[in-house]
């Protein structure tokens, strides 16, 4: 019995005599049960004595007793999925294994391993034979397989443990236990407990079981789930530029690496940035972070890249005598180039800096970014004929010039102005702005910074001056990130933080910076208001609130703010820079606009999306179509090889970073997959795009089921009665496109909603489908 199990029978009205009772007449023994556990979550030692008064009447009846650990832990309702009266929650599967696995062993220890100890806590495939080599058994699975892939994964499970007990040659459970602990003693008890011990041990620091080896929350889209023809891969519709990631993914894992080449290039003609830097939010969504762990999208496509070194020519079509003026040699303003020149149109950019790239070629670090791998992509770009001018500074004069030369103009300037805190000190010698922080090292100019210096800010840009900073200052000084949320809040990417952490830089967390110091002109450090978590605002985040009378001074020789960049036009009336939303124009006639120039300041990504969709749009203007939607690849499986490959997890390659010992300087971080990696990785892709059943998979009653049809038109019919006979009409003709398509057995289904939970659409299958 544990404290919520006495509160359940408490609410039962069943008190501790009438408890007694029924483990008299059900078990015909009585046991000690104290009444001060009803009502109340016991103690440990209160907990101990009840399971050894009932082991000792067990055993004295020769009744079988065990324990059961653990279906659910109660937790602090701290998420929005409860509403607010729900105080608490349920922990379970993989957050709960370590908790329950090393209260095991603490209980194993009491009893000297011999509790008989039943299990239920994030059992799956990869932890089940050092479950069962700690003598615990049986073991249930619930959460493992009302996940994607669902009950298909059960025999993975038997095959991995068949695979542990022959690697021990053992011919039994037992046999395999005592070989498991490699000791000389045959107690299968005693064994047991080692293992027990061991595997407690070590699964605490088991990275599969902390939050940051998952890569997103929730795999679910904005996309709407259709009746029929639903499936298509999240990685695609989550992609700013549309790529075609598994059909890439497919002739990497073949081994083709030109066709997976020519498959990216046909709507990223930025490979090698991206490869390096793209936020990937195609990996956030991707499917498989639901099995194990999201596939390395980016780091595939460095790879492949990598192996194109001579890209294959591409031939532009006839020149169109249309004529285009891009202003800002940015990602969006290449990307736009990239799809017009392809398409016969003339190019010219215009870029107020000395070199092409904007942001990317100006502010990133190049320990995550290399200058050869810009400098590819942006000569690729020229080599297609586009002219870039550099030096040309926009003005309205020059601007109107540029209207009446060209057919269409696209404005792709970036945001470059950095936002200010407006506190006193921020003129002060020693305060940088991260863009030109960043700017002035990327160049290779000599930036001087005292030994501790502050960062001010929680998103990318703030943990790339950080991380900057740390390598400039030298073995024994201090970069210190002052951000006035939690770690858990920042906008900045995991894996960003993650690294920022590993170099050993410090986040003071919950601090508002009120001034900064200043003495004779420079930094002395800076007074901040200590802050915390108050009430949720509109977006979900608690909104810090500041503590009365809580300042905190922290000395600092420099101070780098890094809490936003802003656009900055002196060109053209920002007014007459909005754009429709479908067409990209702004309210200027034949003038476009994207990227930052829209949106703010934003990722590469999205900007090189925002490009593709300039083009497109300028395009069709002149009365052409660019289609780059993604193409049928046929890969030769079967929806039974669909079915088995859905259902078995795959290890993947980690990120592969290089030791915290070599990052004293620029080098590279995340260095370049190997073939083998590579190929690897990109086999565990799921090819969603050609058969999904996900919510075919996680029903716990079988409700939903999938089926095959011949893609056509079908003439839906329906029964009507009238006058008390039914009578079958005609209601309308749909068009299928897929083969593949699920319905719900509505006599089978009892809305539990796990099919809504995993479908990555933002639908719920169990009302959607045909049932």
């Amino acid at each position: 019995l544990n404290g919520k199990a006495a509160q359940m029978v408490g609410k039962l009205d069943l008190g501790a005599d009438q408890l007694r009772h029924i483990l008299n007449d059900r078990l015909g023994f009585v046991t000690e049960v104290p009444d001060e556990a009803f009502g109340h979550d016991l103690k440990w030692p209160d907990s101990l004595k009840i399971i050894r008064n009932l082991t000792a009447a067990a055993k004295e009846k020769g009744v079988d007793f065990g324990l059961k650990l653990t279906n659910t832990l109660e937790s602090v309702n701290h998420k929005t999925v409860f509403p607010p009266n729900e105080k608490m929650m349920y922990m379970s599967g993989r957050a709960l294994h370590p908790i329950s696995i090393n209260v095991a062993a603490k209980l194993q220890e009491e009893f000297d391993g011999q509790l008989d100890i039943s299990f239920s806590a994030g059992a799956d495939c990869f932890n089940l034979h050092q479950i069962i080599a700690a003598g615990i058994k049986p073991v249930t699975v619930c959460s493992d397989i009302l996940k994607p892939g669902g009950y298909g994964r059960q025999l993975q499970y038997l095959e991995s443990l068949a695979d542990a007990i022959d690697s021990e040659k053992a011919d039994n459970i037992d046999e395999f236990i005592v070989k498991y602990a490699n000791c000389s003693c045959n107690n299968v008890k005693k064994a047991a407990l080692i293992n027990l011990r061991q595997y407690a041990g070590a699964v605490i620091n088991n990275e599969n079981y902390r939050r940051e080896s998952k890569s997103g929350l929730s795999v679910k889209t904005v996309r709407p789930l259709a009746e029929f023809d639903c499936i298509a891969a999240p990685c695609i519709s989550t992609c700013p530029a549309g790529q075609d990631i598994p059909s890439y993914l497919y002739h990497t894992a073949q081994g083709d690496f030109k066709k997976a080449f020519e498959v990216i290039m046909r709507n990223n003609p930025m490979p090698h940035v991206l490869g390096m830097v793209c936020d990937h939010q195609c990996q956030h969504k991707c499917t498989r972070s639901n099995y194990d762990s999201s596939l390395l999208i980016r780091e595939i496509k460095r790879f492949i890249a990598a192996q194109n070194k001579l890209r294959p020519e591409l031939t532009p079509e006839k020149a169109n005598g249309k004529k285009v003026a891009i202003i800002g040699a940015g990602p969006s303003g290449l990307s736009c180039a990239y799809f017009l020149a392809l398409e016969g149109f003339m190019v010219e950019i215009f870029e107020t800096k000395s070199f092409a790239g904007g942001m990317v070629s100006d502010a990133i670090p190049s320990f995550r970014l290399t200058h050869d791998a810009i400098q590819k992509d942006i000569e690729y770009i020229q080599k297609l004929g586009v002219a870039i001018k550099y030096d040309q500074k926009i003005d309205q004069p020059r601007f109107a010039q540029l209207q009446r030369d060209f057919d269409y103009v696209y404005i792709a300037i970036g945001a470059q102005a950095p936002k200010l805190m407006g506190i006193p000190g921020e003129n002060a010698q020693g305060v940088y702005d991260q863009l030109k922080f960043l700017a002035e090292v990327r160049q290779g100019k000599q930036v001087k910074l005292g030994s501790k210096v502050a960062v001010i800010g929680g998103g990318n840009s703030a943990m790339d001056a950080a991380r900057t900073a740390h390598r400039l200052i030298g073995q024994h000084g201090k970069v210190i990130v002052v951000y006035r949320r939690t770690q858990s809040e920042m906008p900045a990417d995991l894996e960003e933080v993650k690294a920022l952490l590993d170099e050993s830089i410090e986040i003071r967390e919950l601090h508002q910076p009120l001034e900064i110091i200043v003495a004779d002109g420079k930094v002395k450090g800076m007074r901040c208001q200590q802050m915390r978590l108050g009430a949720k605002g509109s977006d979900g985040r608690r909104r810090p609130e500041p503590i009365d009378g809580a300042i905190t001074h922290l000395e600092f020789d420099n101070v780098i703010e890094a809490i936003g960049q802003d656009v900055v036009t002196d060109f053209i009336d920002g007014k007459d820079l909005e754009t429709d939303p479908a067409t990209g124009m702004t309210r200027i006639s034949n003038v476009f606009a994207g990227g930052d120039a829209v949106r703010g300041a934003s990722t590469i990504v999205k900007a090189v999306g925002d490009g593709q969709k300039a083009a497109a749009n300028i395009i069709s203007k002149a009365g052409k179509d660019l289609n780059l939607a993604p193409q049928k690849l046929k890969k030769g499986m079967t929806p039974a090889q669909f079915q088995v490959k859905s259902a078995r997890k795959a290890k993947g390659v980690r990120l592969p970073e290089i030791d915290i010992g070599l990052r004293k300087g620029f080098a590279t971080v995340i260095r370049e997959l190997t073939e083998e990696e590579a190929r690897k990785e990109a086999d565990r892709c799921l090819y969603c795009n050609d058969v999904c059943n996900v919510c075919v998979t996680v029903c716990p009653n079988r409700a939903n089921r999938s089926y095959t049809v011949k893609c056509g038109d079908y003439l839906v019919k329906k029964a009507v009665m009238k006058k008390g006979k039914y009578k079958i009409e005609n209601e309308k003709t749909i068009r299928l496109k897929q083969e593949n398509q699920v319905l719900n057995i509505g006599d089978f289904c009892n809305e539990c909603g796990n099919c809504t939970t995993f479908c990555p659409t933002s639908g719920d299958p169990y009302k959607t489908k045909p049932k």
